[in-house]
Order: structure tokens, then sequence, then C-alpha cells
């Protein structure tokens, strides 16, 4: 997986370094590292800051609220991911009788 560097994180995501700093320090993603210069950001992380940048400029959130809602998004997502995992079990089972 490729590794990108502070600096062309906040190029490539045309967000100031005050911005990728706040959007780390509210936990949107977790670079590896103790300073931006030491972060490596992924393909993921990338995406995911787009992600939130969108919901940040379309729906007027601030950025603690975004921070909120990705959260609740990826707590949706995995509930979602149960629910398919237990419902085909759930078949399997029925299936059996």
């Amino acid at each position: 997986m490729t590794q990108i560097s502070f600096e062309q994180f906040c190029t490539l995501t045309d967000l100031s370094g005050e911005l990728v700093i706040e959007i780390v320090n509210l936990g949107i993603v977790e670079p590896p590292g103790q300073r931006p210069q030491e972060w490596l950001f992924d393909s993921e992380m990338l995406c995911l800051v787009r992600r939130a940048e969108r919901l940040h400029r379309q729906l007027e959130i601030n950025w603690p609220g975004v921070a909120l809602a990705m959260d609740l998004l990826d707590q949706l997502e995995r509930s979602r991911e149960e629910n398919r995992v237990l419902r085909s079990q759930l078949q399997r089972l029925v299936e059996l009788d």
C-alpha cells in the first residue's frame, strides 16, 4: 500500500496543514507517528478525509460534528455487515430443518 507524507496528503486533499492536524486530532484518521512530519497516510485515509470534507462542505457540519457523523456511519456499516452475516447463518439453519 502506498504511503503518503503529511505534505503530500495536504496537497492531495487540498486542505491546509492546520486542518489536517485538526482532522487527525479529532480521530477522523489516525496516521502512525507522533508529529505531522512523521505521519504517513494511506489511500483509505485519503478516501475517509475526502468523504469527511464532503460532509463538512455539503452539509455545513463543523469538524467535531463530522467526526461524530463519520463514527456513526462506520458503526452503521459494521452493524449492517453483522446483520448480513447473521441473516446468512440463520438462512442456513432454517434450510437444515
